[in-house]
Protein backbone atom coordinates (compact mmCIF):
# COMPACT_ATOMS: atom_id res chain seq x y z
CA UNK A 1 0.00 0.00 0.00
CA UNK A 2 1.62 3.16 -1.16
CA UNK A 3 -0.54 5.65 0.54
CA UNK A 4 1.06 7.70 2.30
CA UNK A 5 -1.17 7.82 6.40
CA UNK A 6 -2.23 11.69 7.37
CA UNK A 7 0.86 12.26 9.44
CA UNK A 8 3.30 10.92 6.31
CA UNK A 9 1.37 13.06 3.35
CA UNK A 10 1.11 16.02 5.58
CA UNK A 11 4.97 15.86 6.06
CA UNK A 12 5.41 15.06 2.29
CA UNK A 13 3.42 17.68 1.11
CA UNK A 14 5.45 20.12 3.52
CA UNK A 15 8.49 18.68 1.63
CA UNK A 16 7.37 19.41 -1.18
CA UNK A 17 6.40 23.12 -0.40
CA UNK A 18 9.80 23.82 0.65
CA UNK A 19 11.16 22.46 -2.50
CA UNK A 20 8.77 24.19 -4.61
CA UNK A 21 9.59 27.99 -2.56
CA UNK A 22 13.48 26.68 -3.19
CA UNK A 23 12.83 27.00 -6.59
CA UNK A 24 10.56 30.21 -6.31
CA UNK A 25 13.64 31.93 -4.60
CA UNK A 26 15.63 30.09 -7.09
CA UNK A 27 14.08 31.89 -9.91
CA UNK A 28 13.57 35.46 -8.00
CA UNK A 29 17.50 35.65 -7.59
CA UNK A 30 17.89 34.56 -11.42
CA UNK A 31 15.87 36.97 -12.72
CA UNK A 32 17.28 39.73 -11.16
CA UNK A 33 20.71 38.58 -11.59
CA UNK A 34 20.21 38.10 -15.54
CA UNK A 35 18.12 40.41 -17.65
CA UNK A 36 18.11 37.59 -19.92
CA UNK A 37 16.88 35.28 -17.67
CA UNK A 38 15.22 31.93 -19.28
CA UNK A 39 13.27 30.89 -16.51
CA UNK A 40 15.17 27.87 -16.28
CA UNK A 41 17.16 26.85 -13.18
CA UNK A 42 19.06 24.02 -11.90
CA UNK A 43 17.93 21.04 -10.10
CA UNK A 44 17.55 22.39 -5.85
CA UNK A 45 19.96 19.48 -5.11
CA UNK A 46 19.51 20.55 -1.36
CA UNK A 47 17.06 22.06 0.62
CA UNK A 48 16.72 22.42 4.16
CA UNK A 49 17.34 19.21 6.09
CA UNK A 50 15.97 16.82 3.43
CA UNK A 51 17.83 13.94 2.47
CA UNK A 52 18.85 13.86 -0.96
CA UNK A 53 16.66 10.38 -1.23
CA UNK A 54 13.72 12.27 -0.08
CA UNK A 55 15.00 15.05 -2.63
CA UNK A 56 15.22 12.96 -5.47
CA UNK A 57 11.41 11.79 -4.68
CA UNK A 58 9.74 14.87 -3.74
CA UNK A 59 10.75 15.77 -7.44
CA UNK A 60 9.63 13.05 -9.15
CA UNK A 61 6.73 13.33 -7.21
CA UNK A 62 6.43 17.43 -8.27
CA UNK A 63 6.97 16.40 -11.65
CA UNK A 64 4.09 14.22 -11.64
CA UNK A 65 1.66 16.46 -10.38
CA UNK A 66 2.78 19.02 -13.13
CA UNK A 67 4.03 21.28 -10.14
CA UNK A 68 7.53 21.85 -11.37
CA UNK A 69 8.27 21.25 -15.47
CA UNK A 70 11.91 20.03 -16.99
CA UNK A 71 14.14 20.88 -19.76
CA UNK A 72 17.12 19.71 -21.70
CA UNK A 73 18.97 22.55 -22.28
CA UNK A 74 21.98 20.54 -23.85
CA UNK A 75 24.98 18.49 -22.59
CA UNK A 76 26.65 22.02 -21.07
CA UNK A 77 23.39 22.86 -18.57
CA UNK A 78 22.34 18.91 -18.62
CA UNK A 79 18.39 19.16 -16.63
CA UNK A 80 16.53 22.27 -16.19
CA UNK A 81 13.72 23.12 -13.94
CA UNK A 82 11.08 25.80 -13.64
CA UNK A 83 7.85 26.21 -11.21
CA UNK A 84 4.74 25.70 -13.57
CA UNK A 85 1.56 27.89 -12.54
CA UNK A 86 -0.02 25.32 -10.56
CA UNK A 87 3.09 25.39 -8.77
CA UNK A 88 3.43 28.71 -8.07
CA UNK A 89 -0.20 28.57 -6.88
CA UNK A 90 0.26 25.75 -4.57
CA UNK A 91 3.01 27.80 -2.74
CA UNK A 92 0.30 30.51 -2.65
CA UNK A 93 -2.43 28.33 -0.85
CA UNK A 94 0.05 26.62 1.15
CA UNK A 95 -1.04 23.14 -0.41
CA UNK A 96 -0.96 20.26 -2.79
CA UNK A 97 -4.45 20.01 -3.17
CA UNK A 98 -6.13 22.14 -5.59
CA UNK A 99 -8.69 24.72 -4.21
CA UNK A 100 -12.13 23.20 -3.45
CA UNK A 101 -14.28 24.61 -6.30
CA UNK A 102 -12.11 22.61 -8.61
CA UNK A 103 -12.40 19.03 -7.01
CA UNK A 104 -15.53 16.57 -7.71
CA UNK A 105 -16.89 19.05 -10.92
CA UNK A 106 -17.24 15.84 -12.66
CA UNK A 107 -18.55 17.70 -15.73
CA UNK A 108 -15.87 20.48 -15.95
CA UNK A 109 -12.83 17.61 -15.40
CA UNK A 110 -14.58 15.86 -18.70
CA UNK A 111 -14.75 19.01 -20.38
CA UNK A 112 -10.88 20.21 -20.23
CA UNK A 113 -10.32 16.31 -20.89
CA UNK A 114 -11.94 16.67 -24.10
CA UNK A 115 -10.37 19.64 -25.05
CA UNK A 116 -6.89 18.58 -24.50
Amino acid sequence: DMRLTDGQSTEFEQQCLTVLSCYQVRELAAKSADPEYAGWVDRIMEAGELAAGVLTTVHGHLIALGLIRIEFSGRARGLQYQLSPAGREAITRNSLQPPEESRGSESGDRETATAA
